[in-house]
């Protein structure tokens, strides 16, 4: 099928005059491929563009949930640097009354602080001897 005859027309009209409806069914049937070629494209690019839509409003509402997060983050660092102001300042005023009976009590509350820390955390772990058995039990199940 000559392609150029096709697009243009034929000059040699008496020649070609049979082949003319063979060469619109031909391009009938091209256009139609085309056609059906292009609509399958549009429906790719449909379903594509509705994964984007639903992408970008899960990102809308993540954004959003992030924004309230550190709105309410933000709110809850300023009272707690009020608290921390607050207590500063008592401090402060502690430091200055210059009385050794304040003095005495704030010692012992971070001594009695310290030992409370100290333990609970010998408490929580078991010790290091509850370690050490545990390490035997492993490596004779292990070596079994």
């Amino acid at each position: 099928v000559d392609q150029r005859a096709a697009l243009f027309g034929s000059r040699f009209q008496g020649k070609g005059g049979a082949q003319k409806p063979k060469d619109d069914t031909y391009a009938a049937t091209s256009r139609e491929m085309m056609e059906r070629q292009n609509d399958e494209a549009i429906e790719d690019l449909e379903a594509k563009v509705g994964q984007l839509k639903d992408i970008t409003r899960n990102i809308g509402s993540s954004i959003k949930d992030s924004n309230s997060l550190l709105d309410q983050m933000g709110i809850d660092f300023d009272k707690a640097a009020g608290l921390l102001k607050g207590t500063l300042g008592n401090l402060k005023g502690m430091m200055a009354n210059k009385s050794s009976k304040h003095m005495i009590y704030m010692v012992l509350f971070v001594v009695c602080l310290f030992l409370l820390m100290y333990f609970l955390r010998k408490m929580s772990f078991g010790g290091s001897g509850g370690a050490a058995s545990i390490q035997l039990k492993e490596n004779a199940s292990s070596g079994g």
